[in-house]
């Protein structure tokens, strides 16, 4: 993880999109650094500065452009991007020894969707994804876009099935994991065979993504994992998050019954979803495994444990294990 930006970044930053002066507050910096920004105007936007070498240009140029078609839309909410003093949607500055993208959109008020929200939210998180999906089938990213065409799109899976942590993961686990990346490779495959082309999907949809605000609007935020794919693969993401666990489970039906309100539900078998879903299991499984040596052994086994038996439900769905 790199280091908090140094101030003339920042400053820089905020010159370029004319917020020269504003009051910034540090909110996040896990993955790229998210600051409040609070203009002279008395209004909030939230900057971002992406990390070095993670995303290219194409990839932020994309996450932008279909941010800024989706907030003049009536598809869903979300945060409208900026523009910088030139009419770009991203700007470059320099500093901390790199050169740093930053973006600037307006800020949203509101609460993440979380774990337990109410199932007319679950509902209408639905209708969203659905929304979303119909949008993503007509917008035209620019070539180069990543395509998700394998079972860990962003690059891993070294440290689950590098052989380097064996001794936290048993025969049978190992077994059901790479079952599972079976599964989603020959799901995959089924889906090129298909000649329906991929379109551009959000990629990381889960409810810590979604905010409710003050009217019970939801919002959709973070488009930076945005790729080529198929619907059933971004569901598939979504589906391990609002159902990883037993006691929501039924949240499965709810949101799918919201999404149809809207379009179609894109299976093309029964199962197809749950093994997408299974292979976010292995994404999320792969990053404990990288942090195996500052979690200590017996959290890591548990943690493998939790994610076996989701991937084991998962792939028990009538069809996941046929394909």
């Amino acid at each position: 993880m790199d280091l908090v930006p140094e101030e003339p970044v920042t400053h820089a930053a905020l010159d370029a999109f004319g917020l020269s002066g504003a009051v910034l507050t540090l909110i996040g910096s896990e993955w790229n650094h998210t600051y409040r920004v609070e203009a002279a105007d008395g209004e909030s936007y939230a900057l971002r500065l992406y990390r070095p070498a993670v995303r290219s240009d194409v990839q932020i140029g994309t996450e932008l452009a279909w941010l800024d078609a989706l907030s003049g839309s009536h598809a869903v909410r979300v945060p409208r991007p900026m523009r910088t003093r030139d009419g770009e949607l991203f700007a470059r500055v320099r500093g901390d020894g790199h050169d740093r993208r930053a973006a600037v959109s307006a800020w949203v008020f509101g609460e993440p969707l979380g774990d337990g929200p109410a199932p007319g939210l679950i509902e209408r998180f639905g209708e969203g994804i659905a929304r979303l999906h119909e949008h993503g089938r007509t917008f035209r990213p620019p070539e180069g876009l990543q395509r998700w065409d394998s079972p860990f799109p962003q690059g891993g899976g070294a440290s689950l099935f590098d052989g380097s942590n064996d001794d936290l993961i048993t025969r049978t686990q190992r077994a059901l994991f790479e079952r599972a990346a079976d599964a989603t490779r020959d799901a995959i495959g089924h889906l090129e065979a298909t000649g329906e082309p991929p379109r551009l999907v959000h990629g990381d949809l889960h409810q810590d993504n979604v905010l409710v605000d003050d009217q019970r609007d939801l919002w959709f935020l973070d488009f930076g994992d945005c790729m080529l794919a198929w619907p059933v693969q971004d569901l598939g993401v979504t589906m391990w998050e609002v159902a990883e666990d037993e006691a929501t489970w039924p949240y499965r039906d709810t949101l799918r019954a919201g999404y149809e309100r809207i379009a179609p539900w894109p299976e093309r078998w029964p199962g197809e979803i749950s093994v997408f879903a299974a292979d976010r299991g292995l994404i999320k499984l792969n990053d404990v495994m990288r942090e195996a040596a500052a979690r200590g052994p017996e959290d890591v086994r548990a943690s493998v444990q939790r994610h076996a038996d989701a991937i084991g439900w998962f792939l028990s769905i009538p069809g996941s294990s046929n394909v």
